[in-house]
C-alpha cells in the first residue's frame, strides 16, 4: 500500500463521482498550462492500467480539467510524459 498516494474525485461521463489517483501534476514553458495525469485504474483490453491527461484549470479554489485538443499540445504532453515515465522528472 503506497502511503504517498494523492487522489482526488472526478465526475465520470455519466456524472457519477469517481476516485482517482494522481500520478503527476506538470506545467508546459512553453505555453503557461498546467497537466494533471491520473488513472482510475481501469484495465484497457491488453490488461493495461488506462491513464487520463487534461489541463488542469484552477479559479477561486477550485479546479476543473478541460481536454487537449491540439496535435501539437499533445506532442508537448507526451514528451514530458515520456521523462516522467524515465524518471527524468
Amino acid at each position: 500500500m503506497e502511503e504517498n498516494k494523492r487522489t482526488i474525485v472526478v465526475l465520470d461521463e455519466e456524472g457519477k463521482e469517481r476516485e482517482a489517483e494522481v500520478l503527476s501534476v506538470f506545467s508546459l514553458s512553453e505555453n503557461g498550462k498546467k497537466y494533471i495525469i491520473y488513472t482510475l485504474n481501469e484495465k484497457d483490453e491488453n490488461n493495461m492500467v488506462k491513464i487520463y491527461v487534461s489541463i488542469l484549470n484552477e479559479k477561486d479554489g477550485m479546479y476543473t480539467f478541460e481536454a487537449i485538443e491540439s496535435d501539437e499540445e499533445w506532442t508537448q504532453v507526451k514528451t514530458v510524459m515520456k521523462q516522467i515515465a524515465k524518471g527524468e522528472q
